[in-house]
């Protein structure tokens, strides 16, 4: 599909949404069900979901009025990928539901095979020959189904790494208590698969596999950016930014990502929004990162080659995991940049938006860290409460409903940049 039928597709309900709400968590909620629709398949790199979510926003950013930089709304860049494309797992004849049952781990190469089961108890992992003899019996055409273990004993966890490294001899099973996926830049020769322990029946004889996967070298992704010129510096900027990708598909399992990130991009369309009706005296820019998930890739070219000097950058703003804040926010690199952050908490104590505001110190866990890393304040937000699901296909739009803590933590942004404007 060319990029202009799916800008013309999109659009109608890019102006619905902007000309209908402004500033509010319904125009926010949304915005999540429509980045966490099928069509956009997890925001990852099966069926194009993330150049979809990147159309979708430059369209959003086309709509409200923002200027870009440069030739259009997108900066490009490259890098590789494995993509999951076929995942099938069966113990005894009966088919196991991806991404709620197992996972196979995203390193994972093409494999198909039928297996007898060797079960590894707790009990047996204790044993001064189990490496040995799970080596056999891969060389047997067993498949070893590894329990879950205390990964805090340290002899274990030895055990563990080089069970681990037999995998290129054959696919090994981990037992798991609960499961969270990720995405790769790279394929391996062996292949791990991590299944939910609830599911697995320690008599269990047969176990067939079948995966199909395919690694991109050279894998075109976007960041998209627009911007509000100030009324006094134009050159000097804030950004507000966060990332729009997430994990994609395994097989047919989707990771929609609406906490992690859909509930940012809509704190920072809601912004965009806000500030174009409100300018500030230093321009304000509005970033959507693309491929945090494979290590921060986005942003780490955006610092590299940034369409807005680092010189002229005054703060970085960045919002991830956005759904929640029953039990406040956190501030990552809170206590590097304290005179910041007191400002922060200093507004929050004086609105009472939300219950807490948390510092912590230097994370490399989010788009905000390579702007620190290259000497510009930066702050990175989530949100805290009662919701979990992270990195499964349960973080979606049917969970995620946003409440009067996301309202309360676009004040507090919206408040807190403006402080910094003036």
């Amino acid at each position: 599909m060319s990029l202009l039928i799916r800008n013309l597709l999109l659009l109608p309900f890019v102006l619905l949404t902007f000309l209908t709400f402004s500033q509010n968590v319904i125009q926010a909620n949304q915005i999540i069900q429509k980045l966490c629709s099928d069509e956009f398949a997890g925001r990852g790199y099966v069926n194009s979901g993330d150049s979809l979510a990147a159309d979708y926003i430059a369209s959003s950013f086309e709509s409200l009025g923002l200027s870009f930089i440069g030739k259009s709304y997108k900066q490009p860049f490259n890098f590789s990928v494995n993509n999951i494309d076929s995942v099938e797992f069966t113990i005894d004849a009966r088919s196991l539901i991806p991404g709620y049952d197992f996972l196979v781990a995203p390193n994972a190469p093409t494999l198909s095979g039928d297996y007898r089961v060797f079960y590894v108890s707790k009990k047996m992992l204790h044993s001064a020959r189990i490496v040995n003899k799970v080596c056999k019996a891969i060389k047997r055409g067993y498949i070893p189904v590894i329990s879950v273990f205390d990964n805090k004993d340290q002899v274990i966890k030895q055990k563990i790494s080089e069970i681990k490294k037999l995998s290129k001899k054959g696919p090994i099973v981990f037992l798991k208590e609960k499961l969270t996926w990720s995405v790769s830049t790279s394929q391996s020769t062996g292949m791990e698969i991590w299944l939910l322990d609830s599911v697995f029946d320690r008599f269990s004889k047969d176990i067939h596999i079948n995966v199909i996967s395919r690694f991109i070298s050279s894998y075109e992704s976007n960041n998209v950016i627009s911007y509000v010129e100030g009324y006094e510096n134009p050159d000097s900027f804030i950004i507000l930014c966060g990332h729009y990708d997430h994990l994609g598909k395994m097989g047919e399992a989707i990771f929609y990502g609406a906490n992690d990130n859909a509930s940012g991009i809509a704190m920072l369309l809601d912004l965009a929004s806000y500030f174009l009706e409100h300018p500030q005296k230093y321009s304000i820019a509005f970033i959507a990162f693309g491929a945090e998930e494979l290590g921060l890739l986005g942003s780490l070219n955006y610092v590299k080659k940034p369409l807005i000097p680092l010189s002229k950058t005054k703060f970085v703003f960045n919002m991830d995991l956005m759904g929640s804040g029953s039990k406040g926010a956190t501030i990552v690199n809170g206590k590097i940049y304290q005179s910041y952050f007191e400002r922060l908490r200093s507004i929050n104590d004086s609105e009472n938006y939300l219950s807490t505001i948390r510092s912590r110190g230097k994370a490399a866990n989010s788009d905000h860290f390579f702007f620190s890393e290259a000497g510009i304040p930066s702050f990175f937000m989530y949100l805290m409460g009662d919701y979990d699901f992270y990195h499964v296909p349960q973080d979606n739009s049917n969970n995620l409903k946003l409440g009067p803590y996301y309202n309360q933590s676009f004040l507090l942004i919206r408040d807190f940049v403006s402080q910094l404007c003036h």
